[in-house]
């Protein structure tokens, strides 16, 4: 007698199983399922604690410049700042309801590279003095922009030297010098916010380049008129990178430009 034998059934393998699955589910199913497991990954993970720390401290730590007039002035005879970006200071302190404390950094703006300044993110949590959009800072920091300001010159470039006072980290200078030369006007570089004002007061150049709320206040009674060919910057405020939730609340009261 000859006998037969069905053959075994053949089980699925797991890949085949998987193809299957995602077969039935579809890719709008698999984009669920992976927002469900983000979701519970980030649920897990620990909550960023910058501002809980300031308001545990009661003050907010503030990075500035020695002095960058009329941004930031120091006050005669005390620790504390005034000029309009010291009063937006303020104004994110007093919504924090925490105090300010200040804390200049003596090489801020000594070198071209940053990096030389000295400065530090367990410095300070905020970041103030000066600070333009550009690669360069949002490379080191978050930024918060505050308000837009055009290039602006003070004074008659065609009656002498004409300087060019940049006190702003991420400017590009060099933008600005050839902006100086290609209008045929001999450039001087300046140094430090009294020296340039007593140079246009004194006659040593007869204008300067500079962004406006800087142009305005080295003019004194002199003209300040906005020039072509040079694109407005945007001024910030900033917080060290992972500073996630005081970058936030900084974001929430600062104005948009």
């Amino acid at each position: 007698l000859c006998s037969s034998r069905l053959p075994w059934p053949t089980m699925p393998s797991a890949a085949e199983h998987v193809q299957r699955l995602f077969r039935r589910i579809g890719r709008s199913g698999l984009l669920i399922i992976a927002g469900v497991i983000m979701l519970l990954v980030v649920r897990e993970l620990p909550i960023e604690s910058s501002l809980a720390q300031v308001r545990e401290g009661g003050a907010l730590t503030v990075c500035v410049p020695p002095s960058l007039p009329p941004l930031l002035t120091p006050r005669s005879g005390s620790d504390q700042y005034q000029g309009s970006e010291a009063e937006l200071v303020r104004s994110i302190t007093a919504e924090i309801d925490v105090s300010v404390q200040w804390n200049p950094q003596p090489g801020w703006g000594d070198t071209i590279d940053p990096s030389d300044w000295g400065m530090r993110p367990s410095a300070c949590q905020l970041v103030v003095g000066g600070i333009a959009a550009s690669e360069e800072t949002r490379t080191l920091m978050e930024l918060v922009p505050y308000r837009t300001a055009e290039w602006s010159i003070a004074g008659d470039p065609g009656a002498g030297p004409t300087g060019l006072y940049l006190p702003f980290w991420g400017i590009d200078r060099g933008q600005a010098a050839r902006w100086i030369r290609d209008q045929g006007y001999e450039q001087r570089y300046l140094f430090g916010a009294k020296a340039a004002r007593d140079a246009l007061q004194g006659g040593k150049v007869s204008a300067i380049l500079s962004l406006r709320p800087v142009a305005r206040w080295l003019a004194g009674d002199r003209q300040v008129r906005p020039v072509q060919g040079l694109s407005a910057e945007t001024l910030v405020l900033a917080t060290w990178k992972g500073r996630t939730t005081i970058n936030r609340e900084v974001r929430r009261i600062v104005p948009s430009p």
